[in-house]
């Protein structure tokens, strides 16, 4: 969900405590057959988790999250049943106890049952009818050779937190790709199961384009500051349950100030009109965002598959407080600032071997060799709008 070297260690345990809440209480000792849950397990996926109902981390504003937490007592595990959403991506990742990610089952690996397809690896039928899959979560350390279709991961104070992401739902669908979300089981170490119901509506709508109210608490320091515009520097997530198949540029933008941001536009996945086929492209999806940095909120964001470009395939976007924001019909992009420091975040999602300007070969210290016309290049207009070829502000 977020980008940098941060290690707000608060603003994690306020995540996992909300989901328990929500979710169970406490996991009992699970170590005797079972047909049912116990009274103490309320529901398996939380609440959905997103900018407009539980902002921490730095959530992209145009994905969808929800966690559980899986029991681990020994010789416990889950299954994860479900169905592949109408969606750009989806992931399961397990966490540590700090918020930090141990391991991943991203949507192209994932094996589906038998007589299924899977929609995400390129060039696949993203409209097949058949399209359910089935997932494990077991405690323990990744082995040499991990079976298919499973996440791995240490427990933490008896449970394994785990997310599920779903980026990008195609036009018409809800937040889950219009599959729902997973069912979930619990297996028992004398050889029980019983399946979780959710913990609560997972189905209610949210407007990604919007802007989102600032949080004022602080959740600590950051470790490693970000530098100011126009540097930008790479960022893996620290310990804020980041997407180990994102990587990251973050930079601050000064106080007060408009910026412009210039740069290429990769090429990623048409996938929002519903479309037949996935497309193969430079990235799997692409995105920019701001935030509070104290408070680890997301303000605003802008998606790959919305973003004006000109006849170069570039993008102008626009950082400003509201009353700063360009007339849309000038054909830019504008992200809301914040009231004091606003933190940018640029995603680059799953690279293509052939693309060598992501972020995730670059030096995080100095990435703009390696992102070249892709590296967002920020300035501060100085005069008026119109003599630095930014469009003029909505009075």
């Amino acid at each position: 969900m977020l980008p940098g070297d941060l290690r707000y260690r608060r603003g994690v345990r306020a995540l996992t405590l909300a989901v328990a809440a929500g979710c169970a209480a406490a996991f009992p000792a699970l170590s005797a057959p079972a047909t049912a849950a116990p009274p103490e397990i309320t529901c398996g996926w939380s609440p959905r988790i997103n900018a407009d109902t539980f902002n921490v981390a730095f959530p992209d504003t145009f994905a969808n999250y929800w966690m559980t937490l899986v029991p681990a007592a020994p010789g416990a595990g889950v299954t994860l049943r479900g169905e592949f959403p109408h969606a750009r991506y989806i992931s399961f990742v397990t966490y540590s106890a700090l918020g930090e990610a141990t391991d991943v089952v991203t949507d192209t690996s994932i094996t589906p049952d038998a007589g299924s397809v899977n929609p995400f690896p390129d060039g696949a039928d993203r409209q097949a009818a058949n399209r359910s899959y089935t997932v494990r979560v077991v405690a323990g350390e990744r082995p040499a050779n991990p079976e298919p279709n499973t996440l791995y991961a240490r427990p933490a104070n008896g449970v394994i937190p785990v997310l599920y992401r779903v980026y990008r739902p195609d036009a018409g669908r809800d937040a889950m790709g219009g599959t729902g979300l997973p069912r979930t089981t619990v297996h028992t170490a004398g050889g029980g199961s019983y399946d979780l119901a959710d913990c609560g509506t997972s189905t209610s709508a949210s407007d990604p384009h919007g802007v989102f109210s600032q949080g004022r608490s602080r959740l600590g320091g950051r470790a490693v500051p970000p530098p100011h515009a126009p540097q930008w520097a790479g960022r893996e997530g620290g310990g804020l349950f980041p997407n180990p198949d994102n990587k990251y540029l973050a930079t601050l933008v000064d106080t007060g100030r408009t910026a412009v941001v210039r740069g290429r536009l990769p090429d990623t996945p048409d996938t929002y009109p519903g479309t037949a086929r996935m497309d193969a492209a430079q990235l799997r999806y692409w995105s920019m965002c701001t935030g509070d940095g104290p408070s680890t909120s997301t303000i605003g964001c802008l998606v790959d598959d919305e973003l004006p470009v000109d006849a170069n395939g570039e993008y102008t976007i626009v950082v400003s407080a509201p009353e700063q924001r360009p007339d849309p019909a000038c054909g830019v992009a504008w992200l809301p600032a914040n009231s004091g420091e606003t933190l940018l975040i640029m995603r680059n999602m799953l690279p293509s071997g052939d693309f060598p300007n992501a972020v995730q070969g670059a030096d995080p210290e100095n990435p703009e060799p390696v992102l070249g016309p892709y590296y967002p290049r920020i300035t501060y207009p100085s005069g008026s709008a119109d003599a630095d070829g930014v469009c003029p502000a909505i009075r």
